[in-house]
C-alpha cells in the first residue's frame, strides 16, 4: 500500500516511520526545503535504527493511489485542503490531528472517503528526522464519510495496534475531554504528565481546570473521571502530551484545533480554560 504523510512533526514522523518499517511505500510532504532534504539525506530516525524515505515539499509527488494521512495543525489546513481537492480528488483521506475543529472542514471535501484517526503514543520529536518512542502505537479510526471497507489497510497493517470505531466522533470527543485537561497545562508550563499530580501547584490548576470543564461538559463525570485520568497521568510519570512535545520540538502546536472547540461548544464561560488558551496563542505569537 501507498501513503503519503502530510506533515513532519511528532505524529508525521512516527506515522511515516513506522508504516516503511511496515513494508509500505510512504512519502513525506513537509513544509521546508530544509527539513524534506535531510530526511531524503538521513531518512527517519529512531534509536539506533532508520527508515529511508522520501520526502517533498509538494502535494503534486503524492501518488493517486496513496492512501493521505493529514498531521498538520488546524490553522496549516486550508491550504493543503485546497490542493488536495485539485490535484488529489480521487485520494483516500485520514485526518490524524488533535481536536475535533478538523471534522468541519473534513465534511466540506468533495473526496468519497475520509476517515478520523487517534494514535495514541508517547513519541516526541528530537529534531528534524528523530524520534523517540517507547510504547507500541495504537490507531483508532473510524469514518467521516464513505465506505468504512477503504480504510481496512489501516487496521490491517502491521505498523500499529487498531481498533475501528463505529462512531469516530465520540471517541474524538472522548479523547477531546482528556487532552483539555492535560495538553494546555503541560505545555503551558513545560512539563511532562506526572508533574500534574507530584507538583502540588500543577495540580491544584490540573483540579480546577477539571471542575470548570465539569460544569460545561458533565458528561466528563463519565466519559474521563479525574481519578483516571490522575492515575494515567501517576502510571505514565514520563510521557509528554503531544501539545508540550510540539512547544518544545518548537513545532506549532494544536492550540485552535483543540481548544477554540472546547469554547466555541461549551455554552458557559470558561475563564481558567480560555486564559490558558490566550497564553499559548502567545506563544505562539512570539517565536
Amino acid at each position: 500500500m501507498n501513503y503519503a504523510i502530510i506533515g513532519a512533526g511528532a505524529s508525521g514522523l512516527l506515522s511515516a516511520y513506522l508504516l516503511k518499517k511496515a513494508g509500505h511505500d510512504v512519502q513525506v510532504i513537509v513544509q521546508r526545503e530544509e527539513q524534506a532534504a535531510l530526511i531524503n539525506k538521513q531518512g527517519i530516525i529512531h534509536s539506533e535504527n532508520r527508515q529511508l524515505i522520501k520526502a517533498y515539499t509538494d502535494v503534486e509527488q503524492i501518488s493517486p493511489d496513496a492512501f493521505v494521512i493529514l498531521t498538520v495543525t488546524y490553522e496549516e489546513l486550508p491550504p493543503i485542503l485546497r490542493l488536495l481537492k485539485i490535484r488529489c480528488p480521487s485520494n483516500k483521506i485520514i485526518f490524524l490531528q488533535q481536536g475535533m475543529l478538523f471534522l468541519e472542514k473534513a465534511r466540506t471535501l468533495a473526496h468519497r472517503h475520509i476517515a478520523a484517526a487517534i494514535l495514541e503514543t508517547d513519541c516526541v520529536k528530537l529534531n528534524d528526522n528523530t524520534i523517540s518512542f517507547a510504547k507500541a502505537p495504537q490507531m483508532t479510526l473510524g469514518t467521516v464519510k464513505g465506505n468504512p471497507e477503504e480504510f481496512l489497510p489501516l487496521l490491517e497493517t502491521t505498523a500499529w495496534k487498531s481498533s475501528w470505531a463505529e462512531n469516530i466522533e465520540e471517541q474524538l470527543f472522548e479523547s477531546l475531554l482528556f487532552s483539555s485537561l492535560i495538553d494546555p497545562l503541560t505545555a503551558m508550563m513545560k512539563i511532562r504528565n506526572g508533574e500534574l499530580i507530584t507538583n502540588p501547584h500543577a495540580y491544584e490548576l490540573f483540579r480546577t481546570l477539571y471542575n470548570e470543564l465539569y460544569l460545561a461538559f458533565p458528561e466528563i463525570e463519565s466519559l474521563q473521571p479525574i481519578e483516571k485520568v490522575a492515575a494515567l497521568c501517576a502510571s505514565e510519570p514520563d510521557k509528554v502530551s503531544a501539545m508540550c512535545a510540539d512547544r518544545l520540538a518548537g513545532d506549532a502546536m494544536e492550540v485552535d484545533g483543540l481548544m477554540l472547540y472546547v469554547l466555541n461548544r461549551s455554552k458557559l464561560e470558561l475563564p481558567l480554560f480560555k486564559a490558558f488558551y490566550h497564553l499559548l496563542k502567545t506563544v505562539e505569537v512570539e517565536k
